[in-house]
């Protein structure tokens, strides 16, 4: 099975830093720390959340396939 490169995660979790900085400067006037912080804490919970996501649903697929289950 080819595996895709995890662009796509990286992408989405920038993605979600980037959005809740600029809702977090416009909105709540923060500084330029606290929005870092907030891009770095964000940005990451983002990616291991869609990484876990990922990686289970691989392991699902495997295991259904091992299983003679529906394989694509």
């Amino acid at each position: 099975m080819r595996r895709k490169p995890l662009t796509g995660i990286l992408t989405i979790g920038v993605a979600v830093a980037l959005a809740s900085v600029l809702i977090g400067v416009v909105a709540f006037d923060l500084s330029f720390w606290a929005a870092l912080l907030i891009y770095v804490v964000s940005g990451t919970a983002a990616t291991l959340f869609v990484a876990l996501r990922r990686f289970r649903c691989i392991e699902r697929h495997e295991v259904q396939t091992r299983r003679g289950g529906a394989a694509q």
